[in-house]
């Protein structure tokens, strides 16, 4: 092969390589291009899980409360100039499912998780909470998962109940209904008590604090029945709290629907007044699905989740709800969860404010939810918020109750305590 041949194929052989390293660059300029829009668009997106049995009122509440919260934060402009972005994971009310739903939703990049309900099934989901380090404004009653807050607060310290007052507090405002407002400015005498209850663990916690309240003040606990879920035949029990002369029914039913229970309190004329926990008697739709027989019920709306606009903000919120669902909310959860993404947003924000390195990082925003307390709470639907040192909602007239109320005439009236009563008790014609 000749010099000049030779020199002809080592400059086409130059000239590929230049070309290829040219468009290998530009493959390279675009990838980091295309990295570097993905990161921005990933940076105006916060996303937020929401988790519940949506199967369940209870869920299917938690879900539409967020994404209303969502819709409106959007419109003002996002968290930080983020879009908030929800995602739903569904517990189907089963431990497994629910842990491996939480975990899901923080793979996917949820910054903060809301919602939960039931008791055993939240304190599952709590392991991977504290393994992930993710804030979780969460559902639940029972004491227990607070407690855990308080023993082993480094991996806890993430779980707020951001949700519905703890067990404890059903048992403070049950008692306070049957002693200071019935037996007390209504004089009825009311000394003996039937309890049913779920046959779970948030009923043990009520009944742990309940139970020596009332046999210290002269109460006689006449009988006292676990119900498990998918009861709906009642008239044994009933008929056992005739015979055992109960004056009052005090209910503890959140996984066991009321409606039954009530439909033949009322059909058979069970002396007693029913008194107590009963989430079916929060929905719009106890009325009708009761066909009315809910009237005279009494029941305590959990912290505080009723339908009526006890403050400017609860009136704000049941018309954008009736806006965007045409109806009311259907459980409690909806006034809770509500609530729960505004509070995330304030935290977030008052930690941009205060120049914090990341304000979506889980331990900052920890820092400052913890500032929503006494001296400083959060207006929400329910009233004025605050938490506990060991992340409960604080109880309390100057911040918020489980309110006594009653059905009357296909309407809902807190009837107790008294700096928030709509209305007065109306008797049961077939009560004593």
């Amino acid at each position: 092969m000749s010099n000049m041949k030779k020199l002809a194929i080592l400059i086409v052989l130059i000239v590929a390589a230049c070309f290829l390293g040219c468009v290998q660059n530009a493959n390279n300029a675009q990838k980091n291009v295309t990295k570097n829009v993905q990161i921005q668009n990933t940076q105006k997106v916060i996303k937020v899980g929401v988790i519940g049995p949506m199967e369940l009122p209870f869920g299917k509440a938690e879900k539409e409360a967020v994404m209303l919260a969502a819709q409106q934060i959007n419109e003002q402009g996002g968290i930080l100039g983020r879009k908030v972005v929800v995602e739903v994971g569904d517990t189907k009310m089963n431990q497994n499912t629910a842990t491996s739903e939480f975990r899901r939703l923080v793979d996917d990049g949820c910054k903060i998780i809301i919602g939960g309900f039931a008791s055993g099934v939240s304190m599952s989901m709590q392991q991977v909470m504290a393994q992930t380090k993710t804030v979780w404004l969460a559902d639940g009653a029972s004491t227990e998962l607070t407690k855990r807050v308080k023993e082993d607060y480094q991996h806890y310290k993430y779980f707020f109940r951001g949700g519905t007052l703890n067990s404890s507090t059903f048992a403070y405002d049950i008692f306070d209904a049957l002693n200071d407002y019935f037996n007390g400015k209504l004089h009825k005498n009311w000394r003996r008590v039937a309890i049913i209850r779920d046959n779970a663990l948030w009923t043990d916690d009520v009944m742990r604090v309940l139970r020596p309240m009332l046999e210290k003040n002269n109460y006689t606990i006449v009988m006292d029945a676990k119900v498990p879920r998918g009861t709906n035949d009642f008239s044994t029990i009933l008929y056992k709290v005739k015979s055992k002369k109960a004056d009052v029914i005090i209910t503890l039913l959140a996984h066991v629907d009321g409606i039954p229970l009530v439909k033949q309190w009322s059909s058979m004329h069970i002396p007693a007044q029913i008194l107590g926990h009963d989430l079916s008697a929060l929905s719009p739709y106890a009325w009708n699905n009761s066909n009315g027989k809910v009237n005279g019920e009494v029941f305590i709306a959990t912290g505080g989740a009723v339908p009526i606009p006890i403050n400017e903000r609860a009136k704000e919120f049941l018309k954008a709800w009736k806006e965007k669902y045409h109806d009311m909310p259907e459980a409690n959860t909806a006034y809770d969860m509500y609530d729960a993404l505004f509070m995330y947003k304030w935290a977030v924000e008052q930690a941009y404010k205060h120049h914090e390195k990341d304000p979506f990082n889980s331990d900052t925003v920890v820092k400052y939810l913890e500032m929503i307390n006494r001296t400083h709470p959060f207006e929400c639907v329910r009233g004025k918020f605050a938490f506990t040192k060991y992340h409960d909602p604080v109880w309390g007239n100057n911040y918020i109750r489980n309110w006594i109320c009653q059905w009357q005439n296909g309407k809902i009236v807190i009837i107790w305590p008294e700096n928030v009563a709509t209305g007065k008790y109306v008797q049961p014609s077939w009560v004593r």
